[in-house]
């Protein structure tokens, strides 16, 4: 059964800040008692340039990134040029547990008999519905001071 807890939570809020510092802000809270939910608030990166942006299947409607969005974690390569970060992101939310002494990752679902039995969930967002991602255009100039580029 699917469980995770504060001390869990708070390993992989502490990896995310040792990994990325500066360059974003991450809410890490607990979703219910079974998953981790991340969203990502503020950062150098601009997701507003269109790769979040999603065409409906259906009606052929474009959506287009307006601060919010849930991230497909089974498909990190649908967003393009944020693959690496989302995946960097994906992989310190399931390991960071373990390497801290608690709860290490596991999935065993089987998804033809209808049987889920992983350690916990995760979900990863870009910003929250009720507060949308700011691009924090101070640590953007850093950045690119620090790789060469001329801000």
């Amino acid at each position: 059964m699917a469980y995770i807890g504060a001390e869990d939570v708070k390993a992989i809020r502490n990896a995310l800040k040792a990994e990325f510092g500066k360059d974003f802000k991450f809410s890490v809270t607990r979703d219910g008692y079974s998953g981790v939910r991340i969203a990502i608030m503020s950062g150098v990166a601009n997701f507003y340039d269109g790769e979040l942006d999603s065409t409906d299947k259906y009606s052929g409607r474009v959506n287009k990134f307006d601060g919010y969005t849930q991230l497909n974690h089974y498909h990190l390569h649908f967003y393009g040029a944020y693959e690496e970060l989302f995946t960097k992101i994906s992989e310190i939310a399931h390991t960071a547990p373990g390497l801290a002494g608690g709860k290490t990752y596991y999935c065993n679902d089987d998804t033809q008999s209808d049987y889920f039995d992983r350690a916990y969930y995760v979900n990863i967002h870009v910003g929250r519905w009720d507060k949308p991602y700011e691009i924090n255009l101070e640590g953007q100039r850093r950045t690119l001071q620090i790789k060469g580029i001329a801000a």
